[in-house]
């Protein structure tokens, strides 16, 4: 049943064959190195899936050679099989899939195809073997870029195919041999050929099979606007860290007016005052989500200038026991956080919405436990670097070169502290303003325990993938162990580490152990928090993979985005994730009663990124993403 396939919330139901169903579809390829020209080709893959009796998690891929399909494949297919199981209205558990393909084949850009061919299957429509397309699939359904595309286009025109489609916003893309960008219509038509532009699942559908798939008619945006309640208890939240921020701010102040902030600190002050005036811009717009927000970063960024700033203080005295006991007493402050899983764990929902805002407030509560342990990792490097300042001179530790090198060491560690602290202290207050009517609701344990099993193991692909792309050649290149580079590379990116941890989520050791064996591994708080934490690691890995494969993005030396390699295309690919969110908040709305409180707040926030620089965009994209696992979630939640 797909929901709300009308302005009225209408839906429709489709039938499905109650037999295993095939597909087949050409993957395209291309082909570089070892002196020759680029090349492109096709390759046959055989799709099949089948209703799954077992109610288990069921995703086969089978190879002609041993190590024939490589990590990017295998995230492709996982990723795959859950867009099109969500398309249409059905969980993971509901069918079985299987993805054959013979020789030697890596690369994600055949998951889109993937998707469609398996929603072909699962339909029972049959696949027009002149057709085939390119182009990776994200989470929420819409088709991201990929490389190489005028060589796969002649390659599979060669072997005659005649409507090839490509992702959105990438009819001029850069040819491999010349490394001239290519107008793909033209191209097409040129060698007797169509090339469509493709932006989401539903339209690579319609390419494959020539018939249209049912989907949800997006709300309207007023309908994702924050109901007046949680308005006003966001409000509440927000004057409370507004106060917190001008205590901060005006030490600051201070500070700088005497001239004592080392550079590094007055790029932080920047970064204060560059949030805090977003924040005070939208809350006067009425954004008072997206402001709260932002109001959390200066704070964060502003408590980490003070403390840096007074530990360095001690440093400059030849205080360093005294540095690094701080240092102690702020890491302590994140020891608070298994009172506060417990009091999540404490709540016995009675309405969907309550169970949303659980696992919400799971989620915020797990981010403050990867930044802790990120904190702690740092720490131990930091107060490292201290105790060799312990016998240097007074001129040494007073000059502004160990001044900087000193900020430089604390800044990252208490940034993350920071983090920690301020994502537990909103952990508490999703409680009190994420309320919402909706639909009474009694959890299945078992139905929840699948779906944590089923995010959990498409991200452990999804985190493989990103580790042979990114993690190992960082390795290889900086001379270091894989999980040195994990570690060196989580300092920039926390999303990454989130993603790991998650992964590994229910065999962890320490504190999710002791709540796992203390609430019960069958347990409502244990099922929730482990959907929560594999919802983190497979948006999170999808999102890396976006970032760093899809869309090419190079940072800064503050590893903020400054360009995108296929910027076109991230335009109309955040503009689809804009709508998706939108529709997929209506399926909600008519599965639990409302549109999720969570949705809506990640859709605000998402709106007023989308105006900002390309790093604002970036994480506008996450955020679409996020409103849109929200609502998906609900829909699930509700089935079972």
């Amino acid at each position: 049943m797909i929901l709300g396939t009308d302005d009225k919330n209408g839906s429709t139901v489709i039938p499905l064959p109650d037999a295993q169903s095939k597909a087949t579809v050409d993957a395209l390829y291309v082909t570089q190195g070892g002196g020759v020209p680029a090349t492109g080709g096709i390759t046959p893959v055989k799709l099949a899936t089948a209703p799954n009796p077992d109610q288990t998690v069921q995703v086969g891929l089978y190879e002609e050679f041993n190590g024939g399909t490589g990590p990017q494949w295998r995230a492709g297919v996982w990723v795959a099989a859950i867009v099109a199981s969500t398309v249409l209205g059905k969980d993971l558990t509901d069918f079985t899939f299987s993805a054959s393909s013979g020789g030697y084949i890596d690369g994600a850009s055949a998951s889109g195809l993937m998707a469609g061919g398996f929603l072909a299957a699962m339909t029972g429509a049959p696949i027009d073997p002149k057709v085939t397309m390119t182009g990776i699939i994200n989470p929420d359904g819409t088709i991201g870029p990929v490389g190489g595309i005028p060589e796969k286009f002649l390659g599979s025109i060669e072997k005659g195919k005649k409507r090839l489609g490509y992702p959105i916003g990438m009819r001029k893309a850069k040819s491999e041999v010349t490394g001239e960008d290519v107008d793909l219509v033209d191209l097409a038509k040129k060698h007797g050929a169509e090339a469509v532009e493709i932006a989401d699942v539903h339209e690579a559908y319609k390419l494959l099979t020539g018939r249209e798939l049912p989907e949800p008619v997006p709300v309207s945006e007023a309908d994702m606007a924050l109901d007046k309640g949680t308005t006003a208890a966001l409000e509440e939240k927000y004057k409370d860290w507004q106060k917190r921020l001008a205590k901060e701010w005006s030490s600051i102040v201070q500070l700088d007016s005497a001239g004592k902030l080392p550079t590094v600190l007055g790029t932080m002050r920047d970064y204060t005052k560059t949030y805090s005036d977003l924040a005070e811009s939208l809350h006067k717009k009425g954004r008072v989500g997206a402001a709260y927000q932002r109001m959390l970063y200066a704070w964060t960024f502003a408590t980490a200038t003070n403390t840096t700033y007074d530990i360095l203080g001690k440093v400059r005295k030849g205080d360093i026991n005294g540095a690094i006991a701080e240092l102690d007493t702020l890491g302590a402050l994140g020891k608070n956080q298994e009172a506060v899983f417990q009091k999540i764990g404490a709540l016995r929902p009675k309405t969907l919405g309550g169970h949303l805002q659980m696992m919400a407030a799971f989620k915020t509560a797990l981010r403050s436990y990867v930044y802790r342990q990120l904190a702690e990792q740092i720490t131990l490097q930091t107060v490292a670097y201290l105790g060799t300042l312990a016998n240097q001179s007074p001129t040494i530790l007073g000059s502004s070169a160990t001044g900087d090198a000193v900020v430089a060491a604390l800044a990252p560690t208490l940034l993350y502290l920071g983090r920690t602290s301020a994502e537990i202290t909103l952990a508490l207050q999703q409680l009190e303003f994420e309320k919402e009517d909706s639909v009474m609701y009694m959890c299945s344990i078992p139905n929840v325990q699948r779906m944590a099993t089923s995010f959990s193991s498409a991200s452990a692909a999804g985190v493989t993938y990103f580790d042979t792309m990114v993690i190992d050649e960082l390795s290889k290149s900086a001379g270091i162990t894989v999980d040195e580079a994990r570690n060196r590379f989580s300092i920039v990116e926390p999303d990454y580490l989130a993603a790991y941890m998650m992964t590994k989520l229910s065999d962890s050791e320490g504190l999710p152990k002791e709540l796992k064996t203390g609430w019960g591994e069958k347990s409502l708080a244990w099922g929730l928090m482990s959907l929560a934490g594999s919802e983190i690691a497979y948006y999170d890995s999808a999102e890396l993979i976006a970032k760093y494969y899809s869309l090419g993005i190079h940072t800064d030396e503050n590893n903020k985005v400054d360009k995108i390699m296929f910027e076109s295309a991230f335009t109309n690919m955040l503009a689809s994730a804009e709508r998706n969110a939108r529709a997929n908040a209506r399926a909600a709305r008519i599965a639990a009663g409302a549109i999720p409180v969570q949705a809506k707040l990640a859709y605000e926030i998402a709106i007023a990124l989308r105006d900002g620089d390309l790093n604002d965009k970036v994480e506008a994209l996450g955020e679409f993403w996020t409103s849109s696992s929200f609502s998906q979630t609900a829909v699930m939640l509700a089935r079972n």
